[in-house]
């Protein structure tokens, strides 16, 4: 009888074996609508959106809803996290921003939205809540990455909206009044324009579809990207910096809110002789220069090298993932939306984009040959230690 009770609870384990549970809660009575959780869940090159208010699970059943009985919260179970991504969203679901009145605002505030995570993976539990007095119908509480859980947060007005911000390369200075022009990708028409705020900020609502953008302002290197406004309806949030005029190489990493520490290294030769290595804890005078204008080590960036004085030789640009330096064959740095423009001769010369979906902590992201010709290289593996990262 024991050996048999013994089998029954083997098979039966892996029942309620799971990497992580997320729930979402709040105050129902302090609502006056309806909250609901989102999973936007980033698996095998698509997109999904998982709803906590259907019991539907995710096309390939990694991810299940469970019915909860306090009508003020949503569960959703995650059974393998390895190798995907899931943000994690609280949307005020009936409230239609162009009707609503400066209180509904505050409603994901006022209800005090918390989002529960619970890490069988990494053994740990995190909680994260919509700060007090915050405005906003769409809130981001942190993201499942690779297998762990980044906490932050991030507050928007509305769902299907294009936020910037723009930062100054050479400061990190928050940049006002860029232009900003946004065009259809298939049909070439331009779809908005403007300039950001005094906060450095632009935002605006789309349909759905695929937009480049062109950044440009007096005395700084005009920049641009492209993003997607797809059926997920949910806030597309980037950052970027443009650089001051400059006739030499200058490098710039901007990233997403997650893994919160990138580090920007450079090696090559010395003007005087011999070769340099240089990332944010060994900053050293190249030609009586600091080629590290800036080191940013809480999300988004920039960080900023400059080559004032280019000397004969090869350098070697890469990008490490400091704050998953220690977690080998991860696929946070892929997921971090890591982007690098290059800036060469008075203009943009190149831009690169981290590779989605590959494993190791180390970018190394180009070369600049002898002939100080720009050369891709788009390769990823694992360093722990910063003074290995370029070899």
């Amino acid at each position: 009888m024991r050996n048999i009770i013994l089998i029954l609870l083997i098979s039966i384990l892996p029942l309620f074996a799971y990497d992580f549970k997320v729930t979402i809660k709040w105050d129902e009575m302090a609502m006056g609508g309806e909250a609901e959780g989102v999973l936007q869940y980033y698996h095998d090159g698509k997109v999904e959106i998982i709803r906590g208010n259907l019991s539907k699970p995710s096309s390939d059943g990694n991810v299940t809803v469970n019915r909860t009985f306090a009508g003020g919260s949503q569960e959703f179970v995650i059974n393998n996290s390895k190798g995907k991504l899931f943000n994690i969203w609280a949307v005020n679901a009936l409230m239609d921003e162009d009707f609503a009145e400066e209180e509904d605002f505050f409603m994901l505030s006022e209800s005090k939205v918390t989002v529960l995570i619970e890490d069988n993976v990494n053994n740990q539990s995190y909680q994260v809540q919509v700060p007090p007095k915050t405005k906003g119908l769409v809130f981001r509480g942190g993201a499942i990455v690779d297998g762990h859980f980044c906490n932050f947060v991030e507050m928007y007005q509305q769902q299907r909206i294009y936020h910037v911000a723009m930062v100054n390369a050479a400061n990190g200075q928050l940049l006002p009044s860029v232009s900003v022009v946004i065009k259809n990708i298939r049909t070439g028409e331009t779809i908005a324009a403007g300039v950001t705020d005094e906060k450095g900020i632009f935002t605006q609502k789309f349909d759905y579809g695929k937009y480049s953008v062109k950044f440009t302002k007096p005395g700084f290197l005009s920049s641009q990207h492209e993003f997607e406004m797809d059926l997920t309806e949910l806030p597309v949030s980037m950052s970027f910096a443009l650089s001051p005029e400059i006739r030499q190489f200058r490098i710039v990493l901007t990233w997403g809110p997650y893994p919160k520490d990138l580090d920007a290294h450079l090696a090559g030769p010395m003007p005087e002789g011999g070769d340099f290595h240089i990332w944010w804890n060994k900053r050293i005078m190249i030609g009586g220069k600091n080629f590290l204008d800036i080191d940013d080590k809480n999300m988004y960036g920039p960080e900023t090298i400059t080559i004032y004085k280019p000397a004969r030789g090869i350098y070697e640009y890469a990008v490490h993932n400091y704050s998953g330096r220690n977690r080998r064959h991860s696929q946070d740095l892929s997921f971090s939306g890591a982007h690098v423009d290059v800036y060469a001769e008075g203009r943009l010369h190149s831009s690169y984009n981290v590779p989605y979906g590959q494993e190791g902590n180390v970018w190394k992201v180009f070369k600049i040959d002898a002939n100080h010709q720009v050369v891709p290289i788009n390769q990823l593996y694992d360093e722990s230690n910063s003074s290995r990262v370029i070899q």
